[in-house]
């Protein structure tokens, strides 16, 4: 980041600076002081729903590559980077296997450095055209877009050699990053029908965690859904702890760890307080005048709607990250010096809507590494040292105003209906077909894929808030669809030609788990 900012220096035309929301003292970052430390973890969260496509051009997957574009390439750079200098950036990162497999995929990683060179022609052009019509600050941005992306281009395929799972398994080793664990495909398990969707979920999400990032000792719920009896299905699968929303917890808890199972399995809450800093535009840096506009799509807009200045922007990033670990520093001073504080940070939020989270990151880690009262941690870590007073049973709760709303809204009732049938119907032949091998065996578990597709749990939550005709949030019909042209085949008993070529077209368009196996599914 220090020498995007010394580059800018150099070609800068200065804006007057519209005042911080967050001013900080004179006296800047306090120095380090004798007191305790406090226990801080960052847990990091990543998910995109499965994109990736099978042709030559990288058509629909553009959330995918700004996703690693602007998010985790940052990530994985930044850690890289502090690690290099001697720093210890420790933090918990859950990316949904979702996610991970996609990362993984030959297929997306060309179609990543398609889309970057692309966007880099794009951006050549437009400074050719700036410069031709003497727009001087149009041409500043392309030329520091420019340079963002073959950097952002070069990091990908020089210094990560195209594999960010690889590289984030390394951080994981050198004890930088701890994985956390997703379910399978990212489904809302508060509203599964079917406790053997449950164990499928949780036991592939595991495995699939296991195999690209290293063993996981916790688990990220997506929307912090949780429902009274997960607890078991989440101990059986070897996991330690999971993180819930404060709306969970019984009335009259503090949002410090408690064992849900005694001595098994421990719940922790993210710090909502700290949270408002980052996850609000209208009360948190995000909203901040500097910084882009995330909505307006040429990148030469602030949220001001004064001309978009990076250099002035990631200044404003650098502050914001200093008034952070000064929040934190505050919290250390007022709580018992044995609490945790987990703050939770999704990464698209601090990337593609905030594209300055980045430096911003960089700089809140730089402070908490090097000031002797901030101690960074991870929730496994903690654990180890600190275990919880308590045991106490959760309520059903979600990060959703603490109920299933957002994933069960009117418009989605079609969609559990139809989602609740095929997990009956899945589990009717995984208990029948236990021993089901060469083509019948590609069969089920090509239906097992089929199904984990469908309940990905962005479909019902677009469906719930009224988008089911926007953002793919029909492709749920196509998944349930294949399942049950699969499900035919299966009670043929034999395949003729034409399901062969059915069979291989779903795989190759549909294949994020070539591993898994569809005996999970029986009862």
């Amino acid at each position: 980041m220090e020498q995007t900012v010394k580059w800018l220096e150099t070609i800068h035309s200065r804006f007057p600076l519209p005042t911080s929301r967050f001013p900080l003292p004179a006296s800047r970052f306090p120095a380090p002081c004798s007191f305790i430390p406090m226990h801080i973890a960052f847990l990091l969260i990543a998910h995109v729903p499965y994109l990736r496509q099978p042709g030559r051009e990288p058509v629909g997957e553009e959330p995918l590559h700004t996703l690693i574009a602007q998010g985790l390439l940052p990530l994985v750079e930044l850690l890289t980077d502090l690690h290099a200098t001697g720093l210890r950036p420790r933090v918990a990162l859950a990316c949904s296997p979702l996610l991970t497999a996609q990362l993984s995929d030959p297929v997306v990683r060309k179609h990543f450095i398609m889309w970057m060179e692309a966007l880099l022609e794009r951006h050549a052009e437009a400074l050719v055209q700036a410069e031709a019509a003497g727009d001087g600050h149009a041409a500043y941005l392309e030329r520091f877009y420019l340079e963002w992306g073959r950097r952002r281009l070069r990091a990908f395929e020089d210094r990560f050699a195209r594999n960010l799972p690889e590289k984030l398994r390394e951080l994981a080793n050198a004890h930088v990053l701890e994985p956390v664990a997703g379910v399978a495909s990212h489904a809302y398990m508060p509203l599964l029908g079917r406790e053997e969707s449950v164990r499928a979920q949780l036991e592939h999400g595991v495995l699939h965690t296991s195999r690209h990032l290293g063993r996981p000792q916790g688990l990220w719920l997506p929307g912090c859904g949780w429902r009274p009896g997960l607890e078991a299905a989440i101990a059986d699968v070897g996991l330690r702890y999971v993180i819930v929303d404060p709306s969970s917890l019984p009335d009259g808890l503090t949002p410090a760890p408690i064992w849900v199972l005694p001595k098994r399995l421990a719940a922790i809450c993210p710090d909502e307080g700290l949270a408002r800093h980052i996850w609000s535009d209208e009360l948190g840096y995000p909203g901040d005048p500097l910084y882009r506009d995330p909505s307006e799509p040429s990148g030469y807009v602030a949220r001001s709607g004064a001309p978009y200045d990076p250099y002035h922007a990631l200044r404003r990033a650098q502050d914001h990250g200093t008034h952070f670990a000064m929040s934190l520093l505050a919290e250390a001073k007022r709580r018992p010096h044995d609490e945790l504080i987990l703050v939770l940070l999704d990464i698209a939020q601090i990337g593609p809507q905030w594209v300055e989270g980045s430096t911003w990151l960089q700089a809140v880690l730089t402070h908490c590494a090097t000031h002797g009262g901030i101690q960074l941690t991870t929730p496994s870590a903690y654990l180890q040292h600190h275990q919880p007073r308590v045991t106490a049973p959760l309520n059903g709760s979600s990060w959703a105003s603490g109920g299933d709303a957002g994933w069960q809204g009117a418009e989605a009732e079609e969609y559990w209906q139809a989602i609740h049938a095929a997990e009956a119907q899945m589990v009717h032949l995984a208990t029948n077909y236990p021993r089901a091998q060469h083509e019948l065996e590609r069969v089920l578990n090509q239906a097992a894929r089929e199904l984990l597709l469908a309940q990905t749990s962005d479909w019902p939550a677009l469906l719930s808030a009224g988008l089911g005709d926007e953002f793919g949030a029909g492709r749920w019909r196509t998944y349930l669809a294949r399942f049950s042209q699969l499900a035919t085949m299966v009670h043929r008993g034999c395949l003729n030609e034409a399901d062969r070529f059915l069979l291989e077209q779903f795989e190759e368009e549909d294949g994020p788990f070539p591993n898994f196996n569809y005996r999970v599914f029986a009862s």
